[in-house]
């Protein structure tokens, strides 16, 4: 079988309303760099012990989460379970709730040796607290949030993210910017915005959905979201974990430069990455479930090519984008470090999005375990790469060991799922777009000292080129160019 029109059309539109969400995300975070970045508000040490304290919650979320709400997209998506759909989301946000109540209770009784590890101060218990129930929040709204991505409501999930976010601008600028609480500000914020968004959420689903609890629903549920559990914590890991090898071989000043590259380089991942995946994970599966391997494989190309641009266009970009923050907003200039980490950062971005693309067939097989082996075995890479490279080059060994350990993910579970259904994906894409990223990246770290309009009028020149390159390159031929101004001319007609 071949992809339909309207498959793609889906895609591409539900892509750009999660991308709309997304947007908010980084809008929210461009709101806000001036207060976080601005030691008078938050120093150089605190802001490296909320990445510490931000990426707890992340593993927190992942382990407490069960794995529920992909295993909830699975059965939802699946004809083998078509009966059971009625029980199945307020089963999940039961065993949801269940498990965000003893998780809240566990860290509560481990917040002083928690504070000592992390914030080397154990009397410092009430943001381990704060971080128990913005996990619990977390993993609660998770669940009505999986629903609209099921029923592929981009638009509601793109809302309710947007709304998250302006609870959380609206907290920061009241507990940081008007009461001064420092870092227990900053988190006291992040924890009401993900509950007041739960609250609403599970309302809604409630609402919308049979009140139907079946517990042997819960047993599946867990068993195929158990080793996606496993394969979270090492994809937390891979993203996040070496902000924990960081201050253990640097300091949390590094830390905090850390994450706001990996801030940074997130406008990938949450404007193409993350938008791209919300909608192709269900599609995908669909498209699995309908015998159709085509998407997987052309969606593989356009993917790895467009969102490689975008890479090459943030990267370029950084270093004046830095420039001006620094110089406009009383932002600390120790973060123009930034700079020289946001590549090889949105790199791994570009190879977790093809993992996902290959991961969807293993989702479509059940095979969780093997989910679960790869991400493990790219994240045990991941720390060896970082404990070789920070003593070496500092962050940005921690920034080329992402890169390679995702890009390690991405090539072993398509061999994995090539086993299962013979996609055949363009590993030749793949390979081209990252040398011509470089090819092009390189030039523009070389004029630094040129005037700043003819700095900014080169680099942008070099992300224009981009495009050509691609015909010349052949990964995309000028016959397909034409047929895709061919439709565009149509559907102007159409609508005239």
């Amino acid at each position: 079988m071949k992809a339909t029109p309207g498959t793609f059309s889906r895609l591409i539109r539900q892509s750009g309303l999660y991308a709309l969400g997304n947007v908010s995300v980084k809008a929210a975070g461009l709101i806000l760099a001036p207060f976080f970045l601005n030691p008078s508000y938050l120093s150089l040490e605190a802001y490296g012990y909320f990445a510490l304290l931000n990426v707890t919650a992340q593993l927190g979320i992942f382990v407490v989460g069960l794995g529920l709400g992909t295993g909830l997209m699975r059965f939802m998506t699946s004809e083998a379970h078509r009966a059971e759909r009625d029980a199945l989301p307020f089963t999940a946000l039961m065993t949801a709730l269940g498990a965000a109540a003893l998780a809240v209770i566990v860290l509560w009784l481990l917040d002083a040796p928690l504070a000592g590890l992390l914030l080397d101060a154990p009397e410092r218990t009430g943001l381990i607290h704060l971080v128990a129930l913005y996990v619990a929040f977390k993993v609660v709204g998770g669940i009505p949030l999986m629903m609209m991505r099921i029923r592929e409501r981009a638009g509601w999930y793109a809302g309710a993210v947007a709304a998250e976010m302006g609870l959380l601008i609206g907290g920061v600028l009241w507990f940081l910017a008007y009461e001064g609480r420092g870092l227990e500000g900053v988190m006291l914020a992040y924890t009401c915005a993900a509950g007041g968004n739960m609250l609403v959420l599970t309302v809604g689903m409630l609402g919308r959905v049979a009140r139907r609890f079946r517990a042997r629903l819960v047993g599946a549920l867990v068993r195929f979201g158990a080793p996606l559990v496993l394969a979270g914590l090492a994809g937390w890991f891979l993203n996040a974990g070496d902000r924990y090898l960081l201050k253990w071989l640097a300091e949390p000043e590094t830390v905090g430069l850390y994450d706001w590259s990996a801030r940074l380089a997130g406008v990938i991942n949450m404007l193409f990455v993350q938008s791209f995946q919300l909608a192709f994970n269900v599609i995908g599966l669909k498209a699995l479930g309908a015998g159709d391997l085509s998407v997987h494989r052309r969606t593989f190309r356009h993917y790895v090519v467009w969102t490689g641009w975008a890479v090459l266009g943030l990267s370029l970009l950084t270093p004046d984008l830095m420039s001006f923050l620094v110089a406009r907003l009383d932002v600390s200039a120790f973060y123009r470090g930034a700079e020289t980490l946001v590549l090889p950062l949105a790199l791994g971005f570009l190879s977790y999005g093809v993992f996902m693309i290959a991961n969807n067939v293993l989702y479509a097989a059940g095979s969780s375990a093997l989910v679960g082996a790869n991400v493990v075995a790219a994240a045990l890479f991941n720390a060896l790469m970082n404990a070789a490279l920070i003593p070496l080059w500092g962050a940005f060994g921690a920034a080329a060991a992402t890169f390679a350990s995702y890009t390690l993910l991405a090539v072993v579970t398509a061999r994995g799922a090539e086993r299962r259904r013979r996609v055949g994906y363009p590993w030749r894409v793949f390979v081209l777009v990252v040398v011509l990223i470089i090819g092009l990246y390189a030039p523009g770290l070389m004029i630094d000292a040129w005037p700043k309009g003819g700095r900014m009028a080169a680099r942008i020149g070099l992300a224009v080129a981009y495009v050509p390159l691609l015909l010349a390159l052949r990964l995309y031929t000028t016959s397909e160019v034409r047929a895709v101004w061919e439709r565009l001319r149509k559907g102007r007609r159409g609508g005239a």
